[in-house]
Order: structure tokens, then C-alpha cells, then sequence
């Protein structure tokens, strides 16, 4: 029997989630949590888009990136019966040329998603953190918001890359608006404009 899968069809797109399609039982340490999930259906949605077979992606991902591997390991990938390592994943990034972000989430900032170790959060909210713009959680103390900018920008951001927000402009727009730019942006901005959001004078 031949390993080899055609590029599926185009599904209509539901952000996943556990609690919709999973039995509430504990979970095996061995299982996919619901980000494990979410990067299985991206491999399916991208192969689907860049019309690769199994075996032309399994060949992109030995011969272009190093990372050995045969077209049954993608069908299991996207059945949820194999694992994605970190490795894997930057392989897979690279084999559909897409940012690591693009599989480790749905491919809408709308709605939420169930993130491992996190919990249910606004798909809007878990962009931003995962391409390093915003922290996860915001507090509406200007000086708490400040620490905690300082410290994200800190520990989030490379040596020579400047952060998407001034600290100061954003705590002074929280103190003069009520809101933090952040929280501005997602309430005005067009999800394929998400890179974009206000600056503070």
C-alpha cells in the first residue's frame, strides 16, 4: 500500500478546541494537547494550500532542511498520531515558508484558542505574544503595566531588535485613554491588519 497522500481539499476552517472535540478524560502524558492539535491541522491546511503530496513534503523537509523523514510520518503528523518536536517544527515552518507562529496557531485573530499551558485566550492576544509584540496578560495599573512591559521587552525581545511598543508611550496611553495600545488595535484593526497598531504620540 503506497504512503503517499494527495494535497487534501480545502476544509472550512473552525478554530480548534479540546473541549469541543475531545472526551473529558485525562490526558495520557504521551497525548497531543490542544496546541499539538492545532499544529496537526496547520500541516493539513498548508499542505492543502501549497498542493504538496505527502511524499513532495517529506521530500522538502529531507533533502531541503535536513530533517529525515517519510510520507507516513506526515499522514501520522496530521492524524494527531505523531508528535511534532521543536525541530520538526522549524523544518515544517521552513518547508511551507511560513513563521513557526503560522503552525502553532489558527490562521485567524478572531474568535479564541486553547493554548498548551495557558488556557482559552482571544486568537488576537495569542498572536501578539507568540510574534513577541505584547505580553499575555496586561494589568490596568499604569507602573504595573510598565514593569511588566520592561521586563517582556527584557526577556521576549533579541539584543538589537527594538520592541513593537515605546514602554512609556503605552503607559501613558493607558493613563490618558483607559486602554492600552494593545487593546486600542484589536478593537479598530482588520485582522489582516494585525501588524499594524497605534502609536502614542
Amino acid at each position: 500500500m503506497r504512503e503517499e497522500e494527495a494535497a487534501p481539499a480545502m476544509l472550512r476552517w473552525d478554530t480548534l478546541k479540546m473541549s469541543e472535540n475531545q472526551p473529558q478524560q485525562a490526558r495520557r502524558s504521551n497525548d497531543l494537547g490542544p496546541t499539538g492539535h492545532q499544529v496537526a491541522a496547520n500541516v493539513r491546511r498548508l499542505r492543502a494550500l501549497r498542493n504538496l503530496s505527502t511524499t513532495e513534503l517529506a521530500r522538502r523537509l529531507t533533502e531541503d532542511h535536513g530533517r529525515p523523514t517519510i510520507p507516513g510520518a506526515i499522514t501520522r503528523i496530521e492524524h494527531g498520531k505523531r508528535r511534532v518536536d521543536v525541530d520538526d517544527l522549524l523544518a515544517l515552518a521552513a518547508a511551507f515558508h511560513v513563521t513557526p507562529s503560522t503552525l502553532l496557531l489558527p490562521p485567524t485573530a478572531q474568535g479564541e484558542v486553547e493554548v498548551t499551558g495557558v488556557g482559552t485566550v482571544p486568537a488576537h492576544d495569542a498572536w501578539r505574544w507568540l510574534d513577541g509584540q505584547w505580553p499575555l496578560s496586561t494589568t490596568r495599573d499604569p507602573e504595573t503595566l510598565r514593569r511588566h512591559l520592561l521586563d517582556f521587552h527584557l526577556y521576549s525581545r533579541p539584543e538589537g531588535i527594538p520592541p513593537y511598543h515605546d514602554v512609556d508611550g503605552a503607559v501613558r496611553w493607558l493613563t490618558d485613554f483607559g486602554e492600552t495600545p494593545q487593546e486600542r488595535a484589536k478593537s479598530t484593526t482588520r485582522p489582516d491588519q494585525m501588524g499594524e497598531s497605534p502609536e502614542p504620540d
